[in-house]
């Protein structure tokens, strides 16, 4: 999205004047907006399958704006990164938040199957929505490294919370409840970017570059990585603890025993 930009001018002149001049801040305005309306009309879209053809499926809204809010409010305290990768992280939780809301309006279609099938099933609908959400927001022009950087980081993380769902799923299996859920989803979340990290660390003990300053850091980032993922997940969660008609829908996707309840019967749109 738009915002407010600086820009400044640098150029070594040696003894002739500083390296730098004065900032020149400005309100940066998308060209076009019509790759961040996009998605929304998908959703619109997706609202008109036969299965969500009901007022409470049009509760999925309330997620997609909680997140968009957040990003909001997040602006200003981020504002010390430089202004293209706040850009395009931005971009990233968007485009996962789409994935998820794809998810729940798809989901009838990918429930009812083996638990590994499920998984394939909704980290393809997940990735497929939030790459091409992604992908009409990116910058794909010469200077486009971060962004294809950031495309690998966001596959990643949609692969992180379909596993990581499925696998709280799983440790459930038996025993449900909300906090249960959560909790174990936020344990997988923090094991799989510790995963990731590892190499990192392996490396850094084996060179015995590693002291506790440092792991305390890489501890930290692996902290905020889990939150920050969890984050954008939980409004969709809460959605499906709180209503009904998503409810259901959970519980037969994650085959959660005691998230299942009887069909809600709402009035068909249409």
């Amino acid at each position: 999205m738009g915002g407010p930009l600086k820009v400044v001018a640098a150029a070594d002149l040696g003894g002739l004047g500083a390296k730098e001049g004065t900032p020149a801040a400005y309100t940066w305005v998308p060209s076009s907006l019509l790759p961040y309306i996009l998605p929304w009309v998908a959703v619109l879209l997706l609202l008109l399958l036969k299965q969500n053809r009901c007022a409470q499926a049009w509760w999925v809204w309330l997620p997609l704006l909680a997140v968009t809010a957040l990003l909001l409010g997040l602006r200003p305290v981020l504002s010390f990164l430089p202004s293209n990768p706040l850009e395009i992280l931005t971009d990233v939780i968007t485009a996962l938040a789409f994935g998820f809301a794809a998810v729940w309006l798809i989901s009838p279609y990918l429930g009812h199957k083996p638990r590994i099938l499920a998984f394939l099933g909704m980290l393809a609908a997940w990735g497929g929505f939030s790459i091409a959400v992604y992908a009409l927001r990116g910058d794909w022009g010469e200077n486009s490294i971060e962004t294809v950087g950031f495309l690998v980081f966001l596959a990643f993380c949609v692969f992180l919370l379909a596993l990581a769902l499925t696998l709280a799923s799983l440790m459930c299996r038996r025993r449900y409840s909300p906090l249960r859920f959560l909790l174990w989803l936020f344990g997988w979340l923090i094991a799989g970017w510790l995963v990731v990290a590892a190499p990192f660390l392996l490396f850094a003990l084996a060179s015995g570059a590693a002291t506790d300053e440092p792991i305390l850091m890489l501890l930290s980032g692996i902290l905020s990585l889990a939150l920050g993922t969890f984050l954008i997940a939980l409004p969709f969660l809460l959605l499906a603890v709180t209503n009904a008609f998503y409810r259901e829908r959970f519980g037969e996707l994650l085959q959660l025993p005691d998230a299942k309840l009887p069909a809600v019967a709402t009035p068909a749109i249409g």
